[in-house]
């Protein structure tokens, strides 16, 4: 707020007069604008990669006319998409149906409303890392002749690295707003992946939330993650669909 001079002669010493402060009109936060991919009028690749990876049709057909997933053009990718109470689109993910590793989140998500299917009045909630994931559970729930609706399921778009004392690192958004919008939840068990990523979240979210909580460490028996499970349990080759996910 002062001339070229007037701060040279500041930063000098000089100068006769205190230069002017300027403060800034603070910035009101600009609500996020969701960009969904167009939608394409059948479902025919995203039902047969999804069943590839051996989710069941039932829970497919169910994410199919709820809106929660939908296949896009022109690329025919899977999206994900993720309401608000109003029901209203706030967060959307993508993730191509073919070999490539293309995945990623669309533009104006907000991960406060991550993909989830959780309207149970069950005082329990079950955490996952991504959207596939969520529906591997629920798939491994049909099979073990279970309601996989009366589950909670909440996908968190990928996990955080913790910090290095677990109780310092944040709670993820989607976690934290699902908890104040749900307060009758008691118990929260952890999906997360067997890996360095995957285990540190767990530690972290244990350290952070189990004096509010029961917290459940419930990571896959075997395999890297709860769709590796469940595709191995079902005989189903991943190698082709093997991904490392850029969601972190």
């Amino acid at each position: 707020g002062v001339s070229f001079v007037e701060a040279v002669e500041t930063l000098m010493g000089r100068a006769a007069i205190m230069p002017s402060v300027v403060y800034a009109a603070p910035q009101k936060e600009q609500p996020k604008v969701l960009l969904l991919p167009e939608k394409c009028s059948s479902a025919d690749k995203l039902t047969e990669y999804l069943f590839g990876r051996g989710i069941d049709y039932g829970i497919i057909e169910y994410c199919l006319s709820q809106g929660l997933i939908y296949e896009s053009l022109p690329y025919h990718n899977a999206v994900f998409v993720g309401y608000d109470r109003e029901r209203k689109p706030r967060y959307a993910s993508f993730r191509a149906t073919n070999s490539s590793r293309i995945m990623g989140d669309c533009s104006g998500s907000d991960k406060h409303y991550s993909f989830r299917i959780a309207d149970s009045r069950s005082e329990e909630l079950h955490l996952f890392e991504c959207a596939i994931d969520l529906l591997s559970y629920g798939t491994m729930e049909v099979l073990a002749g279970r309601d996989w609706r009366a589950d909670n399921l909440v996908s968190l778009s990928g996990v955080y690295l913790s910090k290095k004392r677990p109780e310092d690192s944040k709670t993820p958004m989607a976690l934290s707003h699902f908890l104040s919008e749900t307060p009758h939840i008691r118990k929260i068990s952890l999906h997360f992946d067997n890996d360095a990523a995957g285990r540190s979240a767990s530690l972290a979210l244990r350290a952070k939330l189990g004096s509010k909580y029961e917290i459940v460490d419930c990571p896959p028996q075997y395999g890297k993650d709860y769709n590796d499970f469940l595709c191995r349990k079902l005989g189903i080759c991943r190698e082709k669909h093997s991904e490392r996910s850029n969601e972190r």
